[in-house]
């Protein structure tokens, strides 16, 4: 007994030990980094949940709370994110030309924060301005602040590039950690507090991205500006470069074009299409995009490991051929949605009303309850015509003001003016909406001091109801509920894309890497940013126009069939590519 009780304390003791070990192992290899890179570190991990935050309800944002429509709202998407990849440029030559990394990073942090707060004034005028500003801040910090890092290693580190590796790899983890807990957040703070309530949340992130970075100056890299100009060898070398790669990228726009989609049309389709319903709890359409970081962090360590696997076995796979695997990968994620939605049924095209927030002169009436006194404003929410809810400030015969809510059945002719959204000009001819109807009940909060809020039902069974003014409506898919499939459906698309992506975005960066000297690795950097902005603005801005115009299964498919064809395609660029990079290694 004593000896049992000996050893189990001696191997306690060294448990102990090699805990403490490797404790302070951890604690010795994190304070090997400069101090500089937990600012780096934080400052992204906030500012990409700022960004990402906003980005997730953005387009459902437009669509109904603006009355832009589906249709607008895809191309207006696609716009934002172009700009987010075109002002990188802009962002580098300014920092290293006239201001250097760390101003450039903090003066563009300040219209940033400016666009998350305009964005949340329901207006058409300052939507327009706070993306522009909400791109120009994200766009011209988008290149500086890593760079600045990997400066700093260079630096203070010279030479441990396991250890500035590391770092990157680190602040790529605080990229995704970041964007997954901002898009599972957002819509259900949107959804319990309203949409101008919601933008603070990432505008005061990145306020606290700001202030985390500006106060590490002191420990980033000493920046030396210099005007450098560019020499007639230089600019033919570019053009040599360019036409080795320009293959490469043309067809990778096509992947980001599907991959970007994922923050319009996709969350446009689920809502529609799909029962959100995952592991008992009901997501919000634009809640989903969360998957796809979650998947990265999941993924992208056993592919990394696979390959060195397949390596050491000597199955050596080209980066060129992880890319052909990625695009026909996106095919087939294509190929799912597009199952998801022939097994959803024919969709039905129906006008959806937007928000009644700025429209002060709609009005509703029901008849023969005169203990109810309507005020102006009200607000109703509507999928599509076949069901309205709609809240508004009652007052009863005390004269006290409540929130009611009534769902109406629409039955009959109504008097409520329908006002087409912007590029929904077909709908003008459709002036009035079905709205008379009937209400299982309507019901009055009331919560008064130190009491639990109570609710009191005002009328119960049949009444008519009318809803007098005008609405911005627009057109969106409309399934019925009991046809819609599941949402595991898309969770099936996310894992195929993310997987897509870890094969063509990881590889085909390193690919660019080998076709340029390393003296121009910003500048080919500078150009696989640029293909994510001209994959939105030449693709994906006039396609998702069609998303309204043809059945979901329709558009998917032929996204589908697009990317086969583009995966076909780059088959050929890849031999051409390896031939050359064959030819300047034997140089």
């Amino acid at each position: 007994m004593n000896l049992r009780a000996g050893t189990e304390q001696l191997a306690e003791s060294q448990v102990g030990e090699q805990t403490s070990g490797l404790f302070g192992r951890l604690i010795g290899y994190f304070a090997g980094h400069p101090k500089g890179f937990w600012f780096f570190f934080w400052g992204e991990f906030a500012e990409r949940c700022s960004y990402y935050g906003m980005r997730a309800i953005l387009a459902k944002y437009m669509a109904d709370q603006l009355a832009l429509g589906q249709e607008n709202s895809g191309t207006y998407m696609s716009f934002f994110i172009a700009g987010c990849y075109f002002l990188p440029l802009v962002g580098g030559w300014v920092a290293d030309r006239f201001f250097g990394k760390y101003w450039t990073i903090v003066g563009f942090s300040l219209p940033y924060i400016l666009g998350h707060v305009i964005l949340g004034i329901e207006n058409y005028w300052c939507l327009v301005i706070a993306l522009s500003l909400l791109a120009m801040g994200s766009g011209v910090i988008k290149p500086n602040i890593s760079t600045l890092m990997g400066l700093t290693y260079d630096q203070q580190r010279p030479g441990q590039t396991k250890l500035r590796s590391d770092a990157f790899a680190m602040f790529y983890f605080a990229i995704n950690v970041g964007a997954a807990i901002s898009q599972f957040a957002m819509p259900p703070i949107r959804s319990n507090w309203g949409y101008a309530t919601a933008f603070l949340f990432p505008a005061a992130l990145m306020v606290v991205a700001f202030l985390i970075f500006a106060a590490g100056k002191k420990y980033y890299a000493n920046e030396v500006i210099e005007h450098k100009e560019t020499t007639p060898e230089e600019r033919a070398e570019r053009w040599r470069v360019l036409g080795r790669i320009f293959g490469l990228f043309l067809l990778v726009m096509f992947f980001w074009a599907i991959f970007d989609q994922s923050s319009s049309t996709w969350i446009f389709f689920t809502e529609a299409c799909m029962d959100r319903h995952m592991f008992g709890f009901e997501f919000d359409p634009d809640q989903l995009g969360f998957i796809n970081p979650v998947l990265i962090l999941v993924l992208l360590p056993p592919i990394t490991l696979l390959w060195r696997y397949l390596d050491g076995r000597g199955w050596r796979i080209r980066p060129t051929d992880k890319m052909i695997a990625g695009f026909f990968l996106t095919a087939g994620c294509m190929g799912v949605m597009a199952l998801a939605g022939w097994l959803a049924g024919a969709a039905e095209l129906r006008p959806g009303l937007a928000d009644a927030k700025e429209n002060k002169k709609i009005r509703m009436v029901i008849e023969g309850n005169k203990q109810l006194v309507f005020d102006e404003e009200m607000k109703i929410d509507a999928i599509n015509p076949g069901a309205i809810v709609a809240s508004y400030p009652v007052k009863d015969e005390s004269g006290k003001k409540t929130n009611a809510k009534v769902k109406l059945k629409i039955i009959g002719e109504g008097v409520l003016k329908l006002r087409a959204a912007p590029g929904q000009e077909q709908l003008r001819d459709q002036t009035t909406l079905q709205v008379e109807g009937n209400a299982t009940e309507v019901i009055k909060s009331v919560k008064e001091p130190d009491k639990e809020e109570t609710k009191e039902t005002l009328v119960r069974g049949s009444l008519k109801a009318t809803f007098i003014g005008e609405m911005d409506v627009s057109q969106r898919w409309f399934v019925d509920p009991k046809d819609q499939v599941t949402v595991w459906w898309l969770a099936l698309a996310y894992v195929i894309i993310t997987t897509a992506e870890v094969l063509i975005s990881v590889t085909g960066l390193e690919l660019a890497y080998i076709a340029a000297p390393k003296s121009m690795t910003g500048f080919v950097t500078a150009c696989w940013l640029l293909t994510v902005g001209l994959a939105n603005l030449i693709i994906n801005a006039p396609v998702t126009r069609l998303y309204t115009k043809m059945q979901p299964m329709v558009y998917f498919g032929l996204l589908a069939g697009m990317m086969v064809v583009i995966a076909a395609a780059f088959v050929f660029v890849a031999k051409r590519f390896n031939r050359y990079s064959h030819e300047a290694s034997a140089a």
